[in-house]
């Protein structure tokens, strides 16, 4: 019998009885059923929340931790229990940017629907505690213990100060490698040594002059597990090539001092398969108009090679609004692997696929990024500037890495990234960028570099490789006057270069004309079709 029609039978009952026996009746089977139902379901601290409190928040709700408040026992739980019903209601915590429906993500920190349900309908009851002994908390782990066991390798950083209040600080700190061999790491422990004021950190292998950022190599943030790379993969350090540890401190009202640790575990290159490679999907060229709520920018990366992807992981800085990843198939099938719709700075996440994900050679991933430049953004440092690609905190960055491995090999065949840029720009601005071999000094080899030149009034670039990454510096004042274009190129340690250049209708080919010289670019198209097609 449905529960309607039990309440319609039960009125043409009473219609019929005697007030007293009315009155009883509708006590058992009305209000008083419904009062010992709720009683009956509804959730206690002691014998339902505890244990998921402990288990997916208490790790860094506790004392000397980064959380602003403890949520270990019913004493401190109680007087939050609104907010914890907002906050889990609103999926601000625990902190997990990725909209649902993705992955499924091996690393998922997010609380599952059900568990949000018990979350507030214990709050929406009273908060009740419930009988008996609270359940023990589990106990944490030994602050001074690695979690990853005892690492071979082990680099403490020197103190850095952290003042009691004031504006985040970030702190990017070299660690030199003096070794006279590669080599192969499979795990990257990183130990703060006060956690309540380190809000997260980046672990960087440096470019060849071992002073500029190259790839992502490991990281830690509030709450995220550290564990070891997946089983046979390994990041790649060159002979002599440093790293660079970025920190970023957030003050939590007491003055104090941090030396964070990292421990690193190696294994010899007949232990590893396949290198886990970091690639950066970027965008360097976008200008962020004073005001913009909703500014969009693109990027995209074509693979050469079969590859599997293990992990995605959007970057911007305190504009950053939104940022979704598509794979796009050769055959031109195209599936959405992820989307933040709600992008954070302030939590540093990677996304890390349950079912790895593979693609055949010929396949993109496109980014595309949005941000808010506006003053109704609460984080955004200043409303009235235009913003930029920069690496201070309150610059912009457009980033989507990729962690993936070749699937045929050990590490991925070498490839210019200046040639992948210009497969990027072929596809996403046709007849708009060329190739130059160029000698970057007198008596080096030429090698790619690339020229992008947008007919639609937007900023272009000169790439050239740092690294495993193409960075542009700015052209700017571009004027095209059909297969004719004049501009200006804002190159490092230079005056501003004036250069002009014809598009030959025929070939495509770019007669550059810069320096007092002539230089002859082919159409970033021909790189295009120099790809292979996939299966």
């Amino acid at each position: 019998m449905s529960a309607a029609q039990s309440v319609r039978d039960h009125c043409r009952v009473v219609r019929v009885l005697p007030p007293m026996l009315l009155l009883t009746l509708l006590i058992l089977l009305g209000g008083g059923a419904a009062v010992a139902g709720a009683a009956m379901d509804a959730p206690t601290f002691v014998d339902h929340v505890a244990p998921l409190l402990h288990q997916n928040c208490a790790g860094c709700h506790r004392p000397g931790d980064i959380a602003p408040m403890a949520l270990r026992s019913y004493d401190e739980v109680r007087p939050w229990a609104k907010s914890i019903a907002r906050v889990v209601q609103d999926r601000e915590m625990p902190p997990w940017d990725a909209d649902p429906g993705y992955g499924p993500w091996s690393n998922d920190i997010s609380l599952s629907q059900e568990e949000i349900d018990l979350l507030t309908r214990w709050v929406a009851a009273g908060a009740p505690r419930g009988e008996g002994a609270e359940p023990a908390l589990p106990e944490a782990a030994d602050p001074d213990a690695w979690r990853l066991g005892e690492p071979d390798w082990v680099w403490e950083f020197d103190p850095v100060e952290v003042t009691a209040d004031g504006p985040d600080s970030f702190v990017v700190v070299p660690i030199p490698n003096d070794a006279e061999e590669d080599r192969w790491i499979t795990g990257i422990e990183v130990k703060p040594g006060d956690p309540s004021v380190v809000h997260h950190f980046i672990l960087w292998r440096a470019d060849e002059a071992n002073s500029n950022q190259e790839s992502w190599m490991g990281g830690w943030a509030a709450g995220a597990p550290q564990a070891m790379l997946p089983p046979g993969t390994a990041r790649f350090l060159p002979a002599g090539r440093s790293m660079l540890g970025d920190f970023h401190y957030h003050p939590s009202g007491e003055a104090t001092v941090d030396q964070t640790k990292i421990g690193f575990h190696f294994a010899s290159e007949e232990e590893i398969e396949k290198e886990l490679v970091n690639l950066w999907i970027l965008n360097a060229e976008f200008r962020i108009p004073p005001g913009a709520p909703n500014h969009r920018a693109e990027a995209s990366h074509t693979f050469r090679e079969d590859v599997r992807v293990l992990s995605l992981a959007p970057h911007m800085h305190y504009r950053g609004k939104d940022m979704t990843y598509t794979a796009v198939l050769p055959d031109g099938e195209s599936r959405e692997l992820l989307k933040v719709s709600d992008y954070d700075f302030n939590w540093q996440m990677g996304y890390d696929f349950a079912q790895p994900l593979d693609l055949p050679a010929g396949s993109r991933i496109d980014v595309v990024a949005h941000w808010d430049n506006s003053p109704d953004n609460p984080a955004n440092p200043d409303p009235t500037k235009e913003v930029t690609f920069g690496t201070d905190s309150t610059d912009e960055m457009m980033i989507g890495f990729v962690d993936y491995v070749v699937q045929e090999g050990r590490r991925p065949k070498p490839a210019s990234p200046v040639i992948s840029k210009l497969v990027e720009l072929a596809e996403r601005y046709p007849g708009q960028a060329w190739r130059l071999d160029l000698a970057r000094s007198p008596g080096a080899d030429p090698e790619p570099m690339a020229i992008h030149l947008p007919r639609n009034g937007d900023s272009g670039g000169w790439y050239v490789q740092f690294g495993n990454l193409a960075l542009p510096a700015p052209i700017q004042e571009i004027e095209w006057n059909g297969d004719r274009v004049s501009a200006k190129a804002l190159l490092p340690g230079q005056e501003p270069v004036p250069l002009t250049a014809t598009v030959d209708p025929a070939s495509g080919e770019l007669t550059l004309e810069m320096f007092g010289g002539e230089m002859i670019g082919s159409p970033a198209e021909r790189e295009r079709s120099a790809l292979p097609e996939g299966p």
